[in-house]
Parts: C-alpha cells; sequence; structure tokens
C-alpha cells in the first residue's frame, strides 16, 4: 500500500482473482464491428511503473507471466494480429507460505508452492518471518488500532466533539517528527525526478567485479554444494542483470551521472543477503561463512580503509585538544614541555605503526 501511494501510476492485482490475460493481453471481439480487438492487461497498463500482485502463490502454472518478466514485452498472435506490446514495469509480488508460517528447514518454492523458473525473474526475494518481539509487537497492535479507528464514518459515537479531537491527535502523532523523513508528496517528486533526468554511465571496470562475484558464486555454490540436493536458487546469469539493475538504481537515487564504488557493493550485498536468504537454514551458514571470506573482500578492505580514517581523526583531536590546553597554560613553563613531549611521542608512536603496516603489507 505504501509504494501505491507513493508511485505515479501503479496497478494492484491480486493472484487469486486475476488471469494470465489479464496480466499480459487478450483479443476480444468487438460487439459492435464483430472485429477482433486487442487490448492490454495490467502489465501493459503500467508500462514504466509499478504492478502490484498479492496473493501471488495462488496464481496458477499456466496463468504464469514469465515472457513479461524476462523480455519486458508481450507476444500477441491471435486472431490475424501478431505484435508485440511493451511491458517495462516492474513487478512487486507478495506469497503466503504454506501453512501460514515460513519453515526453515524448507526451500523457498516448498514454502511458497512456486517453481524456480519465475523465482529466479525476480531480482530480490525478501523473506518476512513473524518472530517475537515485544516493541516491534506492540508498534503493530497499535497501527492496526489507529488505522480502525481512523476508519469509523463521522456521527457514530455519541460524542463526536471528543472523537474528532482524538483522531486529529492520532493523525498529528503519526505524522514524521523527523526533519529528515521526507513527506509522502515530496517522496513521490524525487522518486519521478530520475527516471526522467538520470541516466548513469557504465564503466568496465564495474563489469569486471560484478562478473568475478558472478564466477565466484558460481564456484562455491557448484563445489562446496556439489553433494548437497537442498540448495535452493542456483547463480545463474539473470543474477549479474539483478545487479546490473540493482546498481543503476541506486546511482539515480542519488542523482549521480555516474557509476561509483558504493553502488556495484551495494548491489553485490543485496544481491547476496537475497541469495543467502531463501536458502535452507543449514546452507544459509555455511554460505555466509564462504562468501565472507572469499566473495567479498573489497568490502573488508573499505571497512578497514573507514577505521583507520576514523583513528586519524581521532589522533588529530588528540592534537587539538593538546594544543588547547598548552595555550591555556603558557605561564607553565614545564607543563608546556611535558604536553610538548606528549604531542612528540605521539606522532613518533604514529609514524613507526605506519612503517610496521607496510612491512607486513609487503
Amino acid at each position: 500500500m505504501y509504494v501505491e501511494k507513493t508511485s505515479h501510476r501503479v496497478v494492484y492485482t491480486i493472484g487469486k482473482g486475476v488471469s494470465a490475460v489479464g496480466l499480459t493481453a487478450t483479443v476480444p471481439k468487438d460487439l459492435v464491428t464483430r472485429e477482433w480487438t486487442l487490448e492490454g492487461g495490467a502489465l501493459v497498463l503500467v508500462d514504466k511503473e509499478i504492478c502490484l500482485v498479492d496473493e501471488f502463490d495462488k496464481m496458477n502454472e499456466q496463468d504464469s507471466i514469465h515472457e513479461a518478466m524476462e523480455q519486458q514485452s508481450i507476444s500477441i498472435s491471435k486472431a490475424g494480429i501478431v505484435t508485440s506490446l511493451q511491458a517495462r514495469c516492474s513487478v512487486i509480488a507478495a506469497a503466503n507460505p504454506v501453512g501460514g508460517r515460513y519453515d526453515s528447514s524448507k526451500t523457498f518454492p516448498q514454502n511458497v508452492e512456486s517453481t524456480d523458473p519465475i523465482i529466479s525473474r525476480f531480482d530480490i526475494l525478501c523473506v518476512v518471518k513473524d518472530v517475537v518481539d515485544p516493541v516491534k509487537d506492540e508498534m503493530l497492535a497499535k497501527f492496526v488500532v489507529d488505522s480502525h479507528f481512523k476508519s469509523q464514518p463521522k456521527g457514530v459515537y455519541i460524542h463526536e466533539k471528543s472523537v474528532s479531537n482524538s483522531q486529529e491527535e492520532i493523525e498529528t502523532s503519526s505524522m514524521p517528527t523527523d526533519p529528515e523523513i521526507l513527506p509522502q508528496d515530496l517522496l513521490k517528486k524525487y522518486l519521478t525526478f530520475p527516471k526522467l533526468n538520470v541516466f548513469p554511465s557504465l564503466h568496465d571496470a564495474d563489469l569486471n567485479k560484478l562478473t568475478q562475484v558472478y564466477v565466484e558464486l558460481r564456484r562455491e555454490s557448484s563445489v562446496r554444494f556439489s553433494f548437497f540436493f537442498f540448495l535452493m536458487v542456483q547463480a545463474i546469469v539473470r543474477h549479474i542483470e539483478s545487479m546490473i539493475r540493482m546498481f543503476e538504481a541506486h546511482a539515480r537515487i542519488h542523482l549521480r551521472q555516474h557509476f561509483t564504488p558504493v553502488d556495484v557493493d551495494m548491489a553485490i550485498r543485496v544481491l547476496l543477503d537475497s541469495f543467502i536468504s531463501t536458502q535452507k537454514f543449514g546452507v544459509q551458514k555455511a554460505l555466509q561463512k564462504i562468501l565472507r571470506n572469499n566473495t567479498v573482500p573489497n568490502v573488508k578492505q573499505s571497512l578497514c580503509r573507514d577505521q583507520r580514517k576514523q583513528g586519524r581523526k581521532e589522533f588529530d583531536r588528540l592534537i587539538l585538544e593538546m594544543l588547547r590546553s598548552s595555550i591555556s597554560c603558557v605561564g607553565d613553563v614545564e607543563e608546556f614541555d611535558r604536553l610538548l613531549w606528549r604531542i612528540v611521542f605521539s606522532v613518533a608512536k604514529r609514524g613507526n605503526e605506519k612503517r610496521s603496516v607496510r612491512r607486513g603489507a609487503g
């Protein structure tokens, strides 16, 4: 529902009451002219926008949308009409697990009763589990109660004035108080602007990094888990396309005309998190250990660089504090000498640490 409010044009459908022609296209006969006509479905109507599909697990196998999600187009060849319709939309689907609870000992297709071909066409797979958390449970219950209270029609209660005041208080409390949280109207405009004006350029170095991650993921999956039959989703070429789309979106949402290593690292991290979260519980732990040690060393290096920068900032802050304190006690020559020697000792120690790090790296 939040995506529906913040997007420019959205079509919301339910898998139980939708068919393949309702999502793609149909060729009915006109009642007046008795000629065949072409009518687009939900995916065609929201070209370059978003299609929301709820109860995705309730859709029949013959109602699949493989071509639309793979080629971003729909081919029609019926009643003498041969054409292709554009369906360049993002599909956000929600599926319920069998029995109402996600079982970590089963694979993702077994939980949602879906097949690998349609699952592999989604860029990101998110497993939402109902974990007992008193704080989150209280927030959820309060949200449901407030939503129900605000949806009551006017004039139902005897004390109408007090009820209206309570509704105003709830609406005021539900508004974001943090200045860093954007209002929905501004967020809607902000999401529309990059689609029309921001088109980042791609470099060969970015593609080489994605290729290396894909090759490493394939190698680890085939070598380490060749004796397992329950590895849920195999690493396939579609994962490269997913990473490209994700780091393009990350750069565009930051209004950048060129890609940066941060965009590529974000796409790799999201893909790996999605890939691991859909495995069985036993495979998740092994994959996390393998990929943490072998696949993403650049993330570790970037974290080390951030730590070194933070250390330099702390060192500079210490020097400034020493200088400020020395200025306040200039009259005491002995105290000034002690502070000066502390600064010299700190600088010398920092230089020795740098030389030892260089020798270790060499």
